[in-house]
């Protein structure tokens, strides 16, 4: 997974959702900073903006947007990214 993912994804939550604090870092967990259901739909929108993806009902489990990381790779999948 490339970094520039994970920043692009932190931007993204950062200036759209909810300011996240410099100490998180890609393995940070977004749920226990913040991320609750309207913020996580929010997120879904714009990572589907963003990276023309598509996620579906069966994406939404909680280690898929648990961390940066995480959301990273699922992107990656969806986006089918090297």
């Amino acid at each position: 997974m490339t970094p520039d993912l994970v920043h692009q994804i932190h931007r993204l939550i950062d200036e759209g959702i909810f300011p996240l604090h410099s100490s998180v870092s890609e393995h940070t967990d977004l749920l226990a900073e913040g991320l609750d259901s309207l913020a996580l739909m929010q997120a879904i929108v714009l990572l589907e903006m963003e990276f023309s993806i598509t996620i579906l009902p069966e994406d939404l489990d909680r280690t898929n947007f648990s961390t940066l990381a995480n959301i990273a790779e699922l992107v990656r999948r969806k986006a089918s990214l090297p």
